[in-house]
């Protein structure tokens, strides 16, 4: 198959593209400058140098593929405009291709907000998302409504990705090795459902190529949405921990105290300090999904081995 992927240089974008390759698909890559998509080093990949805000600059290169999955994101005040844009444009594309086409829109954890003890699946109700993603969950209801014909249409959620050198997790390692100490906003004692980007990767890739089998089909299309997490939900104390002494450190945690934090980095602050326990009960009898890697905690210092050689 021949995927279209936005947010293509970026942290699950990058992972997906090098996935899509040894799975044997063509992978076009949305980047928005020729420079930062070949400093990636992915070979076998069209790239299409735009915008996402801009879908003439690629609305004819995701027409012409076979599906997409809409990785971009953008924070900022405009980023459900932004997003509603993307969506729209890749619906249309797909639509005028005239063939079995699949649409997958990348969603997150933060849409079902705090959990409590109980993990949410993907029937929770998205009722107090974090504010950060208040608009993301119509998003998601429109793009599993705009499903027909010749199109199929998909949500993933991922947890918090870690894995290679980007993420927040990614952020923790770099903290430890330059500043000699991890920073966590709040006090660190929320959990947060996690996912390896190689991992995520692979469900991608799983809806795509079952998009149109039976399993797939017998889904009504507002079902057609999974989580991608691993299993674990560890306190971000002890992630931050473990990825200090990862990194050779000895353990020292930072606290950034949540008010302080927000004045820096706006809703998001409050969106890291969630408390969230999150499962998945589609993603293994429907894809055959079952994650690699659970748990960072247990697995940090190879993951600090792939964090160092920087992809």
């Amino acid at each position: 198959m021949k995927i279209f992927v936005s947010g293509a240089s970026g942290y699950i974008g990058s992972g997906l593209l090098r996935a899509l390759g040894r799975a044997g698909h063509r992978g076009v890559g949305l980047a928005r400058s020729k420079e930062k998509a070949e400093a990636l080093g992915i070979e076998g990949v069209e790239w299409v140098i735009g915008n996402v805000r801009d879908p003439a600059t690629y609305r004819d290169a995701a027409a012409a593929c076979d599906g997409i999955v809409h990785a971009a994101a953008e924070y900022g005040p405009e980023v459900a405009a932004v997003d509603r844009t993307a969506i729209d444009a890749f619906v249309g594309a797909l639509r005028a291709g005239g063939s079995r086409r699949v649409f997958v829109y990348t969603s997150g954890v933060w849409v079902i907000g705090v959990t409590g003890d109980k993990a949410a699946d993907e029937t929770a109700p998205v009722d107090r998302p974090a504010q950060a993603v208040a608009w993301r969950p119509a998003h998601e209801r429109d793009v599993l409504d705009a499903a027909g014909g010749t199109l199929v249409t998909a949500v993933v959620r991922p947890g918090n990705v870690y894995g290679g050198h980007g993420g927040s997790f990614g952020a923790f390692f770099r903290q430890a090795t330059d500043e000699g100490a991890p920073t966590v906003v709040g006090d660190g004692k929320n959990r947060w459902p996690a996912v390896h980007r190689d991992d995520l990767a692979d469900l991608y890739i799983r809806v795509l190529e079952l998009a149109w089998s039976d399993a797939f089909q017998k889904l009504p299309p507002r079902e057609r949405l999974f989580h991608a997490v691993d299993g674990s939900s560890r306190r971000v104390g002890e992630i931050a921990r473990a990825a200090s002494l990862a990194a050779g450190r000895d353990g020292t945690v930072r606290f950034w105290p949540v008010a302080e934090a927000r004045s820096r980095i706006g809703p998001v602050a409050e969106a890291v300090t969630m408390d969230q326990l999150a499962t998945t009960t589609r993603s293994g009898p429907v894809l055959g999904w079952h994650p690699r890697v659970r748990d960072f905690v247990v697995n940090a210092k190879e993951l600090f081995g792939e964090w160092a050689r920087g992809q």
